[in-house]
């Protein structure tokens, strides 16, 4: 990868493409050479911008979008994009909701990368009951984990208490997980969990440490 010499316009220029990648924008727009050919939303690639191929790209468009394909330009376009931003947003200060799934999901290949996800521990890829985000690094000082769907009342008294970590359905789905099983398995293949922990029921949990009057 190089930086463009034909125009300060592109962030980065190679074999594949131009890139213009811009902070704060809500999408990606690709370009099949001159063609527009449709755009992908932040959460899917983590950034916004434009790419303009300059080889002929055979992807599918599909109600205005465009979908993934067996494409091997576009693979390695996306490649590049998904390096520039990984390499970006893990040492930014602040991150969207869009950036943290970004990350987030693909945190299971990240444990099988040369860096490996222990360097990204500080990232704050975790939110807890009352909205609060935290680093990966602080999955190591819980001991108990428990499925409660929603951020209510009873859940953030839950987390916190007797080093439980209170995983709701939005943290799940950041991680492209459907339960708290799954969740746990990607979290302990990037070793990211405590030698020992527990699972702990809802029912458990909640009435342990609700509220008087609310258990």
């Amino acid at each position: 990868m190089r930086q463009s010499a034909t125009d300060d316009f592109w962030t980065f220029e190679d074999d594949l493409a131009y890139y213009r990648l811009v902070r704060g924008a809500h999408a990606l727009e690709v370009f099949n050479q001159s063609f527009f050919l449709g755009e992908f939303g932040t959460w899917q690639l983590g950034v916004g911008g434009v790419v303009v191929s300059k080889l002929p790209l055979q992807i599918k468009v599909a109600r205005d979008a465009i979908s993934e394909s067996e494409c091997p330009v576009w693979t390695g376009i996306r490649n590049v994009i998904e390096a520039l931003v990984i390499r970006e947003l893990t040492g930014a200060i602040h991150l969207s909701d869009s950036q943290r799934k970004f990350l987030a999901i693909r945190l299971r290949s990240l444990g099988e990368s040369a860096s490996g996800a222990r360097s990204w521990k500080a990232v704050k890829l975790l939110t807890d009951p009352s909205g609060r985000h935290l680093p990966l690094s602080a999955l190591a000082d819980y001991t108990r984990f428990v499925h409660i769907p929603e951020p209510g009342v009873l859940a953030c008294a839950a987390h916190d208490m007797d080093g439980t970590f209170v995983v709701t359905d939005a943290l799940l789905d950041r991680f492209g997980t459907d339960s708290l099983d799954d969740w746990l398995e990607v979290l302990s293949e990037a070793g990211l969990l405590p030698e020992r922990y527990a699972v702990v029921e809802a029912r458990e949990a909640m009435v342990s440490h609700a509220p008087h009057g609310l258990a």
